[in-house]
């Protein structure tokens, strides 16, 4: 994963939001702004060009966290501050990838940000508190059993039938680390995720479940950072801030069951 696709997810979501806000909301004037954002629906995303092949394929996830401390907040600092913390806003992405990455990442970018069911979708006035990462999952491996993994470094995907039914789930390779899990609790935890809500009773259970784990190419822009190496420190939504919106995001039924990483 690479700081352009980030650039590309900030571009696709401010794109998206600006168009389906109401005839109130000015819309952003490209001719008055001297930087490289472009529409991200009209134009080939510059990430593309780093792509040594553009038609490739990969399971990605994109993940939006919304920034909650305030204290040395600066939209333009190169990195967030270390006492910023960052609650999740959305995260969606897919295992079985249907389309090439020139278009699946600002696919997902919108998807996870307006269709991730746990959450109220992304408004415009959000996205200067934002920060994004694209996971891009690769060395997929069979494990000989549930812990054959490593904290940190795996992600893992689980799969088992219980009565006829089939459960599945994911985690990324930060997850286990992020909530200071062991491997017990992140199996049982993925388990409850999958939406299994019987009792595992012993290791007889956890045999039956086919364990497969990976790593992942990750890469996290903040809006500060998308600002300055992909604006120009230009604010790409200026006009945005003179007014005060009532507009919000209309989210619309997703046809497919979202793959969450939390």
């Amino acid at each position: 994963a690479t700081p352009a696709m980030c650039y590309h997810c900030f571009d696709t979501l401010i794109d998206t939001l600006q168009h389906s806000s109401s005839s109130s909301t000015t819309s952003f004037n490209h001719h008055n702004h001297n930087h490289k954002r472009t529409n991200a629906s009209t134009t080939v995303p510059e990430f593309v060009k780093e792509l040594p092949d553009p038609s490739v394929e990969c399971p990605i996830f994109v993940t939006w966290e919304k920034q909650k401390s305030t204290k040395n907040n600066n939209n333009n600092s190169t990195a967030a501050d270390a006492t910023t913390a960052w609650q999740l806003r959305g995260c969606i992405g897919t295992l079985a990838p249907r389309l090439p990455l020139a278009t699946s990442v600002g696919e997902y970018a919108i998807t996870s940000a307006i269709r991730d069911r746990r959450f109220t979708p992304i408004h415009l006035s959000e996205v200067s508190s934002l920060r994004v990462s694209v996971s891009l999952l690769v060395q997929y491996e069979d494990c000989a059993h549930v812990y054959d993994w490593e904290i940190g470094k795996h992600g893992i995907v689980i799969k088992f039938y219980v009565h006829g039914r089939h459960y599945n789930a994911t985690y990324l390779p930060e997850v286990a680390k992020q909530q200071q899990w062991d491997h017990k609790h992140t199996i049982f935890s993925l388990i409850r995720k999958a939406g299994y809500n019987g009792v595992i009773d012993d290791d007889e259970f956890l045999k039956g479940i086919h364990c497969t784990r990976y790593q992942s190419s990750k890469c996290q822009v903040t809006f500060g950072e998308y600002v300055i190496h992909n604006c120009q420190g230009n604010d790409p939504i200026p006009t945005y801030r003179a007014r005060t919106s009532t507009t919000t995001t209309t989210a619309t039924t997703p046809s497919w069951t979202p793959c969450n990483n939390l």
